[in-house]
């Protein structure tokens, strides 16, 4: 039997599920995926850095700052001075952006659903399984992996 490429189901699994996302949100609220982890992380950390967002959303600083950039100008965030540190700045929901972190919550939730629709519990328990050990997995992924890989291909 062949293996299955993993590596290359969860790209293509990781690109459909954010192409549907995005088509939903934009569809509902005028928002991207994108956007919206960020509503989401400030609906549980309000007062956030620009760097703590950034590492919890997974972009760089420079797109973080275009992200929320974009998020100002439509009302659903804003920036305020940090009281700790007059150069940097923490960044707050405005009333539209938490009305919108709340009407996602129902979204991810159907998504979920959707997804798991047709498998059992102890399916789903290895589904999610599988994918927690792939995050901790490629989270230690480093020089040993590719010395590994360079073996395997000589």
């Amino acid at each position: 039997m062949n293996r299955p490429k993993i590596f290359h189901l969860i790209h293509m699994a990781h690109r459909a599920l954010f192409r549907a996302a995005d088509r939903l949100l934009a569809d509902r609220h005028g928002i991207t995926a994108a956007q919206n982890a960020l509503l989401l992380y400030l609906e549980k950390n309000e007062g956030a850095t620009m760097g703590a967002v950034a590492t919890a959303i997974g972009l760089k600083n420079a797109a973080t700052s275009g992200l929320v950039d974009r998020m100002e100008s439509k009302g659903l965030i804003a920036r305020r001075p940090s009281e700790q540190d007059r150069r940097s700045f923490e960044l707050v929901l405005l009333s539209k952006g938490r009305a919108i972190a709340g009407e996602s919550h129902a979204l991810i939730h159907a998504t979920n659903d959707h997804l798991l629709e047709g498998f059992s519990e102890a399916e789903q328990e290895t589904i999610a399984r599988f994918l927690e050990t792939v995050i901790a997995k490629s989270d230690a992924y480093g020089k040993d992996t590719i010395k590994l890989a360079e073996k395997q291909s000589a």
